[in-house]
């Protein structure tokens, strides 16, 4: 190494650590401008001070360019400036490009300009754009991930309070149930009193208690149906609760419905008139389902009371009709669910059998059992599917961002390889034309000879060094072997100084 390359060795170390010192420091305020600098950083001398693309004079600002353009992409949301920055400075570079290599290849530097900046944009493709592209995506993984879960936490609340408010309407239908069964006992306990209070047998002052209990059982009345009242959701009319299963059965036959139905055996001892209520709602809610979406499929309702529980089943199977506007409800499974619990029974519900079933068990001495986990309304099966939909949003968002970058890739691919398409067809000198060329000729009397276009490429710099300024020209031998692969002209003051042959082994040593 002479003083000088050593000069030039340590300036290119200095200068690119200055480079690089510069970057860190400015990229968290001006990350476009930092990206786009480095990204000149390596065109220039790629196409300045290096043969060729392929041969770049220093590989670092490729690499730095590389490392920023991920973190670009991990910072910047908005494409539109970084796509059109860096189009911007690669451009710029085709006409330094042209002219650099017009200057050193005479008129074939044109198309050599060109074919270099096609490859550079190729090269930057890969380098800069790639990384950025993945850096961009985990940014928008990220966020798209973070709002999605917000949005699947805020569509859970709404879901919940909808739940909730399916459970305190079920829970002021049980309260009227309360209602109506003590309203029964209250009104036959005040109608005693009554009888008391006119009896004439008893004393005044047990007739004046039994006045004073009547009016207080009239007055506890009074003051359940204004709390059930105010319970009722607004607009909602009194209900006519009917624990008749075989009644409600008959009017959905009636109806049109096909069910199958085999009156319960008595049951053994007293079943509460809350369970009564309960199994009369569950048939209600399972022929009201079967209905709404299983139109014309056979139901079938089974009544079953044990020795301290009854069990209901009402299923169908799979619909004969098309079902119809199945839109609006859809918490009545929920408050069943909720009346239920309270009781301390269980409620199944789901396809069975190419139908569909809804089994509950009622006690009939039980406390109120723990909400299940799958009836509680919240679940993560919300958050799965909005997760699957932020997912799918930032793959629609990257592919959007890729799109012009692939788009520009490809075409300059395309014009690449028609480009080297054409020289390739017009680049190759016959051996014997070769022989024929004198020494000494003048650059006009060669050119009128040789094929217009040279080889792409810079096989030059595997080869001896040429005489001193002189400008030389490389051609496919038309017939190649080991001994032929291609063939050098040098001119020197617009006369050919220098032909020789170049064979396979000179590539081959240049290349080790």
């Amino acid at each position: 190494m002479t003083v000088d390359d050593a000069v030039v060795r340590w300036l290119a170390l200095v200068g690119g650590g200055l480079v690089l010192g510069a970057a860190v420091v400015l990229f968290d305020r001006f990350p476009v401008g930092t990206l786009c600098f480095l990204v000149a950083a390596a065109v220039v001398p790629a196409l300045v001070l290096a043969p060729t693309v392929t041969n770049p004079a220093w590989v670092w600002p490729f690499v730095a360019a590389s490392v920023f353009g991920f973190r670009a992409g991990r910072r910047l949301d908005d494409t539109s400036p970084v796509l059109s920055s860096l189009a911007a400075v690669v451009l710029a570079g085709l006409p330094v490009s042209v002219l650099v290599d017009s200057s050193a290849r005479g008129g074939f530097g044109l198309l050599f300009g060109l074919y270099d900046w096609f490859v550079l944009v190729l090269i930057l493709l890969v380098v800069v754009l790639v990384p950025w592209m993945v850096g961009r995506y985990r940014r928008q993984r990220a966020e798209l991930a973070a709002a999605g879960w917000e949005r699947a936490a805020l569509l859970e609340r709404q879901q919940r309070l909808e739940v909730d408010r399916a459970r305190l309407r079920e829970r002021a239908r049980i309260a009227r149930d309360m209602h109506d069964s003590l309203g029964h006992e209250w009104g036959l306990i005040a109608l005693r009193a009554a009888a008391l209070e006119v009896t004439a047998d008893l004393p005044e002052r047990q007739r004046a208690a039994a006045g004073e209990l009547r009016a207080g059982v009239a007055e506890a009345t009074e003051r359940l149906r204004e709390i059930i009242g105010m319970l009722r959701p607004d607009g909602e009319l009194a209900p006519d609760e009917r624990v008749d299963i075989a009644g409600l059965v008959e009017r959905a036959a009636g109806a049109g419905m096909d069910i199958g139905w085999e009156p319960p055996e008595p049951p053994v001892g007293s079943v509460p008139v809350a369970v009564e209520r309960a199994a009369h709602r569950v048939v209600q809610e399972g022929l009201t389902n079967a209905t709404r979406h299983a139109p014309g499929a056979p139901v079938t309702v089974r009544v079953e009371h044990g020795t301290g529980s009854t069990t209901v089943k009402v299923t169908n199977g799979a619909a004969s009709e098309q079902p119809g506007d199945t839109a609006g409800g859809g918490y009545g499974l929920v408050g069943l669910a909720e009346r239920v619990r309270l009781l301390g029974g269980t409620l199944a519900a789901g396809p069975r059998d190419g139908g569909f079933a809804l089994v509950a068990t009622l006690p009939h001495d039980a406390r109120p059992a723990d909400l299940p986990a799958d009836l509680n309304g919240s679940g993560d099966s919300e958050s799965t599917r909005e997760r699957a939909r932020t997912r799918g949003e930032a793959r629609r968002r990257l592919t959007s961002a890729i799109r012009v970058p692939a788009l520009a890739g490809t075409v300059v691919a395309v014009l690449a390889m028609a480009l080297y398409a054409l020289v390739g067809a017009n680049n190759t000198l016959d051996p014997a034309l070769f022989e024929r060329i004198p020494l000494g000729a003048t650059r006009a009397e060669v050119e009128a000879q040789v094929p217009p276009f040279q080889i792409l490429g810079d096989p030059e710099r595997m080869l001896p060094a040429p005489p001193e300024d002189a400008e030389c020209r490389q051609y496919w031998s038309s017939e190649q072997s080991d001994d032929q692969l291609f063939f050098r002209l040098c001119f020197v003051a617009d006369r050919l100084v220098v032909k020789e042959v170049v064979p396979r082994s000179a590539i081959s040593t240049g290349s080790e």
